[in-house]
């Protein structure tokens, strides 16, 4: 054999060593290399996709995550969208991606305020998350209203805006007619509320949910709160819901001011069982709500920028 060939052999011997031995490191290189030239398509938003823009979160068609708020924006438009399960990547870029991300899905109450910034319809009653070494991240969304619960209530809602709302009629008008509308027509679960309270709950009631005011005449905080979303945002009128870990209500933009709606302290329950209606929760600043109650209605500051400010 010519001493050239036996060069060539030893080269490619140590080669086939060096791919043996690095064969994961170069895969992994591989994967991430295709990733990054992937093009990852903005998911299809169904039709109860938000047209509002927030401070916290916004929309974005970029899926090759860059940094923090591009996960946070991320997370946004894939339940913005009503996708029930969408891929997207970590870029090479973006070091800590991995960290972040584990500690943001750890992070019940910011994926909750993210939560609430859509419509309760593409909402989630359970989301989980799976993700791989190379940077892929993929979310399922267990959504918390069925077809026939989003049925129930658009019909329940659109007989209600027939008969009731009219196109002289202002804003404020429009949106107090609803608030009375629900309280007339509901009482507070209190038997329920004080279960959750003593760290119990029930699931043979839909009082937590819109169709509790709407349909079954009971209501929790949070059924309050999604029946005035869902009627807002046919009203095309800039809303989210602002919440704690026991309560939660409605802030709305009027007139480019961030106002609070609070329907289950405008029903309050009485000791006589006296169904009561009132507007001492209706469409009031920060400053108002934080004055008439500072306990139930406290928040995380920052996650509700517009508030602020």
């Amino acid at each position: 054999m010519k001493i050239k060939d036996v060069i060539l052999t030893f080269i490619l011997l140590i080669f086939v060593i060096f791919v043996y031995v690095c064969r994961e490191d170069i895969a992994k290189t591989a994967v991430q290399t295709y990733m990054h030239f992937e093009t990852l398509n903005t998911p299809k938003s169904n039709v109860y996709s938000d047209s509002f823009t927030f401070e916290l979160v916004q929309k974005t068609d970029d899926f090759h995550v860059k940094d923090y708020q591009g996960l946070l924006d991320t997370i946004y438009t894939i339940l913005d969208s009503g996708a029930s399960e969408f891929s997207f990547y970590c870029d090479s870029s973006y070091n800590k991606c991995m960290d972040d991300f584990e500690n943001l899905s750890k992070n019940q109450a910011l994926l909750s305020t993210i939560n609430n910034m859509i419509s309760p319809y593409n909402s989630y009653a359970k989301i989980s998350f799976s993700y791989n070494s190379y940077g892929k991240i993929t979310l399922s969304v267990d959504k918390l209203y069925s077809d026939e619960e989003i049925k129930l209530i658009e019909n329940k809602i659109d007989d209600f805006m027939n008969k009731n709302i009219k196109d002289e009629m202002i804003i404020t008008d429009k949106i107090k007619a609803f608030h009375d509308y629900l309280i007339n027509n509901s009482v507070y679960d209190k038997a329920r509320a004080d279960i959750i309270e003593s760290g119990n709950n029930v699931t043979d009631s839909n009082s937590h949910k819109a169709i509790g005011p709407l349909i079954d005449g009971i209501s929790l905080c949070s059924g309050y709160s999604d029946a005035m979303k869902i009627y807002l945002d046919k009203l095309h009128v800039s809303n989210y819901k602002v919440a704690n870990d026991k309560h939660i209500w409605n802030l709305v933009n009027v007139d480019n001011k961030w106002l609070h709606i609070d329907l289950t302290w405008d029903d309050p329950v009485t000791n006589t069982g006296q169904n009561l209606l009132l507007h001492k929760f209706f469409l009031i600043d920060t400053n108002t709500l934080l004055k008439l109650d500072s306990t139930s209605h406290n928040f995380n500051k920052d996650y509700y920028p517009e508030l602020s400010h």
